[in-house]
């Protein structure tokens, strides 16, 4: 009996191992950690966006990137200058957005949500910063506050096909990066 429950251990164990190595180990929309952000130009958008033809798609150095990183000076002395709209509180930690190329009507918010039908909306509660550009150049560096599991800072912008795409900035619970999330405010 005992060497029965061995064997079923050691085969419970040999089927597992193979699963746990397909498992996807990055985060959500990518980590930002150190290194250039995630490129959010490839997330999904809503269903409702119309398909671009070929000749008119616009070329990869024009498809709009944000990445976001908390401030460091090591960052920070990449630039020569940015936009500082840091507000201290005690609980606020400094992060920098940046953009490959010219993000058209960039807005960094609070992020409001209401339980709809067991499912969770966000939606644009308070703007916080808007700029018509956010030039890569010169990005912006903010004071975010993560209370909670349910993300409260956002970010939007108008991308190369004119479409505006919203997401939520988020701190990873596992190794503390920060990542976008793209939603569709309701």
């Amino acid at each position: 009996m005992k060497q029965t429950k061995i064997l079923i251990f050691f085969l419970a164990i040999l089927f597992t191992l193979p699963a746990a190595g397909c498992a996807r180990s990055s985060s959500p929309g990518g980590a930002a950690t150190g290194s250039p952000g995630p490129d959010i130009s490839d997330s999904p958008t809503s269903s409702s966006s119309a398909p671009v033809s070929p000749e008119l798609a616009p070329s990869a150095a024009d498809k709009v990137s944000i990445s976001i990183n908390f401030a460091t000076d090591e960052i920070l002395s990449n630039y020569d200058s940015y936009i500082d709209e840091y507000v201290a509180s005690e609980y606020s930690i400094k992060i920098i957005i940046s953009t490959n190329t010219a993000a058209k009507d960039f807005n960094y918010f609070v992020v409001g949500n209401r339980e709809e039908n067991s499912n969770i909306v966000f939606f644009v509660n308070q703007v916080l910063y808007s700029t018509d550009k956010l030039l890569p150049e010169k990005p912006l560096v903010i004071g975010a506050e993560f209370p909670g599991t349910l993300p409260t800072n956002g970010l939007s912008f108008v991308d190369e096909n004119n479409m505006t795409r919203y997401f939520t900035v988020n701190e990873s619970g596992k190794d503390g990066s920060l990542f976008l999330i793209e939603f569709q405010p309701e």
